[in-house]
């Protein structure tokens, strides 16, 4: 029997939420399209076998929360307590920080703009840290441990195209890109290969085991932006 190639998946939780948010809004999705995580890593996985066989050994997913925010604290409790608790699945979770002030850029002010001038609601933006870090060291430390022979990356970050590159120029690993096609292609052409979700969308959204997760998991605050 032929050895089955390991494949391990990686996942930026925020950017593909938010990307599986967006493109269902565009479709004009009635209500909230919870992705499935129970059937993710076996249809991702039979989708990169073409025709070998694999197995599928592990996700791994990175998130982060702020600790103060209502609607963080049920997104940590269900990233810790039921996508953690999946076969295959390990969540590491980082917190937020808040974001450095808006200052005016005139030199005779400089002043702290901490309402929206629009809206008037106060600017509570906060940065992830340490998210895409442990991403990258994790991808490259399991794939110089040979823990998988193929990667597949969840993630439209352009940020991770030199660690994709530096893995398969230094071993013989190969990365595979999973996301949208709305997203930039640098990470695409870094990779072995990729797969759209679009064209996975019947698989993904048909018949899955769907769990429950608090609503608008990664809805940010006002001004909140991922920052590597």
């Amino acid at each position: 029997m032929a050895e089955r190639a390991r494949v391990r998946l990686f996942v930026d939780f925020q950017d593909f939420q938010l990307n599986w948010n967006d493109y269902h809004a565009r479709v004009g999705a009635a209500g909230v399209v919870q992705i499935t995580w129970k059937d993710l890593p076996a249809i991702l996985t039979a989708e990169v076998s073409k025709g070998q066989p694999v197995r599928f050994t592990g996700a791994q997913v990175y998130a982060s929360v702020e600790p103060s925010n209502p609607k963080d604290k049920r997104l940590s409790w269900w990233l810790h307590h039921v996508l953690a608790s999946f076969t295959g699945y390990s969540v590491e979770v980082r917190d937020r920080k808040r974001r450095k002030p808006v200052r005016c850029q005139e030199e005779s002010s400089n002043a702290a703009i901490t309402t929206c001038p629009v809206c008037r609601n106060p600017l509570k933006g906060t940065v992830e840290k340490g998210v895409d870090a442990a991403l990258i060291t994790d991808l490259i430390t399991l794939a110089f441990d040979d823990n998988y022979d193929i990667a597949i990356l969840i993630s439209g970050d352009a940020d991770h195209a030199p660690a994709v590159r530096y893995i398969q120029k230094k071993t013989d690993k190969q990365v595979v890109q999973a996301f949208f096609k709305a997203h930039g292609d640098e990470l695409r052409n870094a990779c072995w290969d990729h797969l759209f979700f679009e064209d996975l969308m019947p698989k993904l959204v048909s018949g899955g085991t769907v769990a429950a997760v608090p609503a608008a998991p990664v809805a940010p605050d006002h001004g909140n932006q991922p920052a590597g």
